[in-house]
Formats: C-alpha cells, sequence, structure tokens
C-alpha cells in the first residue's frame, strides 16, 4: 500500500509522570525514576480481535488479526510509522485465514499461520507497507512458529501426510524454504518457541499431550536435536530470542512467571521472578526489553526491563489484558484484543 489511508490515528506518546519506585529484578539496587506513563489507542476494527504483532529494526510495526466468524472480515491489519502513528493495511485475500507467528527483520516481516489445508505465509515490506503472498515450504498444513535473523529465517509446521512437525530453513528471507525435515522427537507436541542463534543454531520448545515441556537444540539445521534439561517446574516456555549464545525468554510455573536468561545457548539459566502474569516478551537489545501481561485482578500489565531492573507503566484507555509486544530498535508496539499501545524505549533506557 503505497499511499496513506485517508483515517489516521496518532500514536501515543511517552512522557514523564510522578516516580514510583522501580521493582528490582534482581539483587542490584537501582535509583527510582518516573514511571512510564502510555495511552491506548483503539484498533480499526473491533470485530476482529488483534492476535500478533511485528516490529522490523526500522521501527516500522504491524499488528494483525483473524476471525473465524461468518460474517464480516475474517482479518485485519494495521502498520505503524517510526513516530508511532497507525495507519490500515490491505491484506491478501484468503479463505479463513489463521495467523499464528510473525517474524521481523531490518526492513521486511514473514506473518505466518494457516488456511484450509495448508500453510498460510505473507511478506510485509517495511519501505511502501505492502503486505503479499509469499510461498511456504510445500505439503504443510499450518505454520506452529517462525523465527527470522537478517535474511536467515526458520520454520516449524506441521505435515499433512503423518502430523509430525517439520523443521525448514530459509536463507533469502523467506523467498524460499529448503527441504523440510521431520522433527520425529516432537510428534503430537504444539511447539510454543523458535529461535535460532545463528545459522543453522536453533533452539524449539514444546508441549506434550500430557502438558510436559521440552527443549531441543540443532546446530545443524534441523538434521539432529539434542534435548536440554531445563527446571522441572516450568510448565512452557515463550518469546524467545536468541543471538549467538545469548538467549532470553519468558518461563512459566505453576505459581508465577519468570524471565530468564541463557548466555550458554540455553545449557544453563538464570531466572528472576515477575510481579505480574507474563502473556508476552520483546527486546530490542540483550540489556533492554519490554513484557506484557495482566495483573491479579485481570487489568493490562507492561513493564520496562533494562539491566536487572523493572518498571511497570501506568497505562490509561487499555481495557483488556495486552497479549503480545515486539520491539524495532527505538520503539516497541503491544497489543491487546482491540487495542494497540506504542512504547518508546526511551525511558527504558534511562533506567
Amino acid at each position: 500500500m503505497r499511499t496513506v489511508p485517508a483515517r489516521v490515528r496518532t500514536g501515543v506518546r511517552l512522557v514523564a509522570t510522578l516516580g514510583v519506585g522501580a521493582l528490582v529484578l534482581a539483587s542490584c539496587a537501582s535509583t527510582p525514576v518516573a514511571s512510564p506513563r502510555l495511552s491506548g489507542t483503539p484498533a480499526l476494527s473491533i470485530s476482529v480481535p488483534l492476535s500478533g504483532v511485528g516490529c522490523t529494526l526500522i521501527d516500522v510495526c504491524l499488528a494483525v488479526g483473524t476471525s473465524s466468524a461468518s460474517v464480516g472480515p475474517t482479518a485485519v491489519g494495521e502498520f505503524s510509522t517510526p513516530a508511532g502513528r497507525w495507519f490500515a493495511l490491505s491484506l491478501p485475500t484468503s479463505p479463513s485465514p489463521l495467523i499464528t507467528s510473525i517474524a521481523c527483520s531490518q526492513s521486511s516481516c514473514l506473518v505466518a499461520g494457516s488456511q484450509p489445508g495448508r500453510d498460510l505465509l505473507w511478506h510485509f515490506d517495511a519501505t511502501n507497507h505492502a503486505l503479499s503472498v509469499a510461498t511456504p515450504p510445500p505439503g504443510g498444513v499450518g505454520v506452529e512458529a517462525l523465527n527470522c535473523a537478517g535474511l536467515n529465517c526458520a520454520l516449524v509446521d506441521t505435515s499433512a501426510q503423518v502430523g509430525v512437525p517439520r523443521f525448514s530453513f530459509s536463507a533469502d528471507g523467506g523467498l524460499s524454504w529448503t527441504n523440510p525435515l521431520f522433527m520425529s522427537w516432537a510428534k503430537g507436541d504444539t511447539v510454543t518457541t523458535l529461535a535460532c542463534g545463528a545459522v543453522f543454531d536453533c533452539v524449539v520448545g514444546a508441549l506434550s499431550p500430557q502438558h510436559q515441556f521440552v527443549l531441543y537444540v540443532t546446530r545443524d539445521g534441523g538434521v539432529t536435536w539434542n534435548e536440554r534439561t531445563t527446571p522441572r517446574a516450568w510448565t512452557t516456555m515463550t518469546s524467545l530470542t536468541c543471538a549467538q549464545l545469548r538467549c532470553v525468554a519468558l518461563a512459566s510455573t505453576a505459581h508465577s512467571s519468570l524471565l530468564i536468561r541463557s548466555n550458554t545457548f540455553t545449557r544453563a539459566w538464570t531466572d528472576v521472578s515477575l510481579a505480574q502474569r507474563a502473556n508476552a516478551l520483546a527486546c530490542s537489545t540483550w540489556s533492554t526489553c519490554v513484557v506484557v501481561g495482566q495483573r491479579a485482578n485481570e487489568t493490562p500489565w507492561l513493564a520496562t526491563v533494562h539491566k536487572g531492573t523493572t518498571l511497570s507503566a501506568s497505562l490509561r484507555y487499555v481495557p483488556t489484558p495486552l497479549l503480545s509486544v515486539a520491539c524495532g530498535t527505538k520503539r516497541c508496539a503491544a497489543i491487546a484484543v482491540t487495542t494497540l499501545v506504542n512504547v518508546p524505549l526511551t525511558a527504558a533506557r534511562r533506567t
């Protein structure tokens, strides 16, 4: 979409407000700073809930949602400029689409999911704000997880023939894919997260039908997999991001949400319990992240995390819990079912 739509909504601005003491993730002390004050803005559509968000490194973000309702649109999308203004996004025509994953790099994103009988894969160009159909690996019936770092992308989908998750790799930003490799260790499991620290070095987390969490690593692009030992208390892992040997993610236990980090490519972890229930995490750097979710009373919660310190934001005009978040270089974007929140990272880096 090359022309700017007539309907424009102004992105939220991050402003200073009276300070509250910062919640400390680790044992290190921090100087109290002002709590960020953020305002939500309504999504363009209230009939189709938002379900996914992604941000490029040039700080163009997109948010999409799909619905199985028999009336009205089945999919909606919006994109934001680096200044935080949101515009309507034209989506490719697709019967009954279901979006499950968004992965972004420097100036583009892949949007993945399923449509009747096959994988769904779209390509978003952040320079001209156009979303087009891309070609997924053949023979899949739904993408479960997706990850991109530059032009290197990894995808996990389900085979139409045997119902086993498959791993595919792309070295050209999703234009073409390697022949899918079956992940026999994950048969019957639900893949919850995927991240790659380097070319061919990837981590996949999955949940068994008995709700047992497992974590596997490949160092050869999916040819072989080795299980990593994780704490027994962890019930799942989401929002995993890796760069070389460093990884950061969310883990859940029966009683809390944990922000977890590894310097050894998932061999060992450090964890810190979060004050509220977290639904998603996104990081612009190893030390600067945004976590979203909800409080015990089901009200929305968003916090910035920088160098071991977490700072909860004051939220206005956000009526429901926040579901997902993504970060670019200077800005993050969070979504609820019918609300978008822009999060400039300036305040987080001052903490």
